[in-house]
């Protein structure tokens, strides 16, 4: 009986305000079958550090943060 696990980004989301959630699934098989599932969420605000974020996270982030978005977007 083998057990491993995976994590994925299975879902990013962009709202309406240029704000980009990202869902990453934790995965956990037993002998190939998937057995259990949790999730963790972040929300990244336009002008967020992109540091340490998975390349198709940053892809997104550089095509929705236009400059018009980040002026938009309320300072801290």
């Amino acid at each position: 009986m083998a057990l491993t696990d995976e994590s994925v980004i299975d879902k990013i989301e962009v709202y309406e305000d240029g704000s980009i959630g990202v869902r990453t699934a934790t995965r956990v098989f037993r002998d190939g079958v998937r057995i259990a599932e949790t999730y963790h969420r972040q929300i990244l605000t336009p002008g967020s550090s992109l540091d340490g974020q998975p390349q198709k996270v940053v892809d997104v982030a550089n095509a929705v943060w236009t400059q018009d978005v980040l002026d938009a977007y309320p300072a801290p």
